[in-house]
């Protein structure tokens, strides 16, 4: 493969790694909480500020953001742990 060949496949899978930020994925694929919480965790100090949290979400995730943060930071530390953020992700749909 040449060098611009793999230079596309480099930007495609960037492309699909990102997509889990969003927090949507195809239906036949499992979401990482783990994987996306260390993505948005940018100081890396285990927990989640509401800017961190925010990070990669679409402008209609971002209108309920703050909103959902508080109801889901269970212990208003104004943080989220890992367990709040896993027990925050919505669940898969039923087929």
């Amino acid at each position: 493969m040449n060098v611009p060949g793999r230079l596309l496949s480099i930007v495609l899978c960037a492309g699909f790694a990102l997509a889990p930020l969003t927090l949507s994925a195809a239906p036949d694929k499992q979401l990482d909480p783990e994987k996306i919480f260390k993505r948005k965790d940018a100081n890396s100090d285990g927990s989640l500020s509401l800017e961190e949290y925010k990070s990669g979400m679409k402008d209609r995730q971002l209108e309920n953001a703050e909103k959902r943060f508080k109801k889901i930071d269970t212990n208003s530390d104004g943080k989220l742990s890992f367990e709040e953020f896993k027990a925050g992700m919505p669940k898969p749909k039923d087929a």
